[in-house]
C-alpha cells in the first residue's frame, strides 16, 4: 500500500495526583510512548506529524485540519489533565473528516465507567465479580456481597486510586476505604467481591476478525509477605517499589489448553460486547474453580513498548513496529468501509 501522512495526537496528564503529590511517572510514560510510536511509524515509511492536545479547541481543530494528515493516531488519555474527558477527545475527532485509531467516544466513556462496563457484561452473561456502586454522601448496603471486598474509584484508569489497602475484610475497613475514594477522587466508589486467584491480561487486536494474542499473567509468587496479590498503582508505576519488582509478567501464561480456550472466549466476548475497535485489553481474575471473572476492559490500552499489549504481540511474533502498523491498517480499513464517515463504528478487520 502507499504510505500516507499520519498525525499523532497526544496529551499530558495532570501534573498532580489526587493526593496532591507530583505525578513524576505519568508525563515520562506519555512522552516515551509517543516517541516509540513515532519511531515505529517512521520506520514503516509513513510521513509523521505530532500535535499536543491543547485546551483551546478552535486553534487545535485548525491545526489538525491544516496538517494534511490522512489518519490520526489517537494517543490522548485525557483532556486538560482530566482522564474522565478522554472520551471527549474522540468525540471531537468523530466530527472531523479524518479517520482515527482506536475506540469510539461512546466506548471510551463506557469502559472508563467500571459500573457501566460491569452492567453490560452482566447483560451478556459474562462473568464479573458482584458489586455495588457507592456514591458520596449516601448509605449503601453491601449485605449481598461476600467479603473480602475490593474498593476502587468508579472512573479512573491506570490503577489510579488502587493501593495496598484496597481490600476490605470488615465493615470499619470498608467504610474507611470508601471514604478515601470519595475524599481524594470526588467520585463514587466501586465495591466488588475480591476474587482470589490468578491475574490475567488478554490483549486483542482487530475488529470483526479480532485476534486474541497470547495471554499474559501477573506472577505474584515473589511478593514480600504482607503485600496483597493485586496489581495496583505502585506495581504499575513506582519503579523503586517492591510491588513493581515482584509483580512479574509471564507471557504466554502457563494455562492448560481447555482453560486457556475458556479465558480467550470470555475475553473476546467482553471485547465484542463493549464494541472495542482496533485494539484492547481485557483484565481477568481466574478463580480457583477456573472461572474467568472480567475485572475491566481497557479500550485504547497502554501501547508503550514495555506494556502488556506489546508484550503479548511479541509473543505472537509481532515486533513493536508491526503492532503499531497493524493498528494503523485496522483504522484505515474501517475508514474505507464506512463510506465517507470516518467516525462511524464498523467491524472491518
Amino acid at each position: 500500500m502507499n504510505r500516507r501522512s499520519i498525525l499523532i495526537l497526544y496529551s499530558l496528564p495532570h501534573p498532580f495526583l489526587p493526593d496532591g503529590s507530583v505525578d513524576i511517572f505519568g508525563p515520562k510514560s506519555v512522552l516515551s510512548r509517543l516517541q516509540a510510536v513515532k519511531e515505529s511509524l517512521l520506520s514503516l515509511g509513513y510521513t509523521i506529524k505530532v500535535l499536543k492536545m491543547e485546551d483551546e479547541l478552535s486553534p487545535l481543530v485548525s491545526k489538525i485540519l491544516r496538517s494534511g494528515a490522512e489518519l490520526i493516531f489517537n494517543l490522548c488519555e485525557e483532556f486538560h489533565g482530566q482522564t474522565r474527558l478522554e472520551m471527549n477527545v474522540a468525540a471531537l475527532l468523530e466530527l472531523l473528516p479524518i479517520p482515527f485509531t482506536g475506540s469510539s467516544a461512546l466506548v471510551l466513556g463506557l469502559s472508563q465507567d467500571k459500573g457501566k462496563t460491569k452492567s453490560i457484561l452482566g447483560h451478556y452473561g459474562i462473568p464479573t465479580p458482584r458489586y455495588i456502586i457507592w456514591p458520596p454522601g449516601e448509605r449503601v448496603s453491601t449485605s449481598r456481597l461476600k467479603k473480602p471486598l475490593f474498593v476502587k474509584p468508579l472512573r479512573e484508569d491506570a490503577s489510579l486510586g488502587i493501593g495496598n489497602d484496597a481490600i476490605a475484610r470488615n465493615l470499619p475497613s470498608l467504610l474507611s476505604k470508601v471514604a478515601k475514594v470519595h475524599r481524594l477522587h470526588h467520585q463514587p466508589a466501586l465495591v466488588e467481591e475480591y476474587i482470589a486467584g490468578r491475574e490475567l491480561n488478554v490483549s486483542i487486536l482487530g475488529n470483526e476478525a479480532a485476534q486474541v494474542l497470547p495471554i499474559s499473567e501477573i506472577d505474584f509468587s515473589t511478593l514480600p509477605k504482607g503485600l496483597p496479590k493485586i496489581c495496583g498503582y505502585e506495581a504499575k508505576w513506582v519503579e523503586d517499589s517492591p510491588e513493581f519488582h515482584h509483580t512479574i509478567p509471564l507471557c504466554p501464561a502457563p494455562l492448560p489448553m481447555k482453560l486457556e480456550k475458556r479465558v480467550r472466549e470470555v475475553a473476546l466476548q467482553a471485547y465484542r460486547a463493549m464494541e472495542c475497535r482496533d485494539y484492547g485489553r481485557v483484565d481477568i481474575r481466574l478463580s480457583p474453580d477456573g472461572t474467568p471473572y472480567v475485572l475491566e476492559i481497557n479500550a485504547n490500552p497502554d501501547i508503550s513498548p514495555d506494556a502488556g499489549m506489546p508484550r503479548s504481540a511479541k509473543a505472537a511474533g509481532l515486533a513493536y513496529p508491526e503492532l503499531i502498523g497493524r493498528i494503523v491498517e485496522l483504522a484505515w480499513a474501517r475508514a474505507r468501509s464506512s463510506k465517507g464517515f470516518p467516525g462511524e463504528s464498523t467491524h472491518e478487520s
